[in-house]
């Protein structure tokens, strides 16, 4: 039995930073545009066997502290540190004019707890940008809209909530060719410059194939009637 006072001590035992970074992942109030790393960002080893089914733009954050670079930065010259990178991030898809010296910490500090093995391997972006913004091509084409409803849920929902307007905008009445562009280019940021107010990342091949994204965008051009209550 624990006694009242070794009972007290434990009730005011203060949250570590770890605990206080899982929170900050979750957490939608991050930056101002309510996306959460956590919309974007799994955290378990394989996404196959342990995910929640959601496919997300970004990649799985387990090991990334034990990675030799960040986003793309081969040398760690850009980002020489895991916090540098984490703080881009911050600024570029939540929103956020600046992360707050302890926040930064403590998302640190939770990504460190989930980096358990050494030497892992950088990661291997697969953007899938066409030439000219042209997306108008054969692949892109002849999806399945039956196949797409379900992609759509576990790709698109948590941002476009049935189509509607939710942390992302409404849908409805985008064609195929529109929806495949904006998945492939997110915000503009592979292009070179972000474009003013977007904050959506891209789906690479490696994360949304050509054939899967076909069936999205088809499931998108056949939505039909009102839009949903936001």
């Amino acid at each position: 039995m624990i006694g009242p006072i070794f009972a007290v001590v434990l009730a005011a035992a203060p949250e570590s930073y770890v605990d206080q970074g899982r929170r900050l992942f979750h957490d939608p109030g991050l930056g101002k545009n309510g996306v959460a790393c956590a919309n974007c960002h799994s955290t378990v080893e394989s996404e196959v066997e342990m995910g929640d089914g959601l496919i997300r733009a970004g990649h799985t954050l387990w090991g990334v502290a034990r990675r030799p670079h960040w986003r793309g930065d081969s040398r760690r010259t850009a980002y020489p540190s895991l916090g540098d990178a984490v703080e881009v991030c911050v600024k570029l898809f939540h929103g956020a004019a600046t992360l707050d010296p302890l926040d930064r910490q403590r998302l640190v500090s939770y990504l460190e707890s989930i980096s358990p093995k050494r030497g892992q391997p950088p990661l291997q972006l697969q953007p899938a940008l066409e030439a000219n913004l042209d997306y108008d091509r054969p692949k892109y084409r002849g999806g399945d809209p039956d196949r797409g409803r379900a992609l759509f849920f576990r790709a698109c929902n948590a941002c476009h909530p049935r189509g509607g307007v939710g942390l992302g905008p409404s849908l409805f009445g985008k064609s195929a060719v529109q929806v495949v562009l904006k998945s492939r280019e997110g915000n503009g940021l592979l292009r070179g410059s972000r474009q003013p107010g977007a904050w959506m990342p891209f789906y690479g091949r490696d994360r949304l194939a050509d054939d899967k994204l076909a069936d999205i965008a088809a499931f998108v051009a056949v939505l039909a009637g009102p839009e949903p209550p936001s």
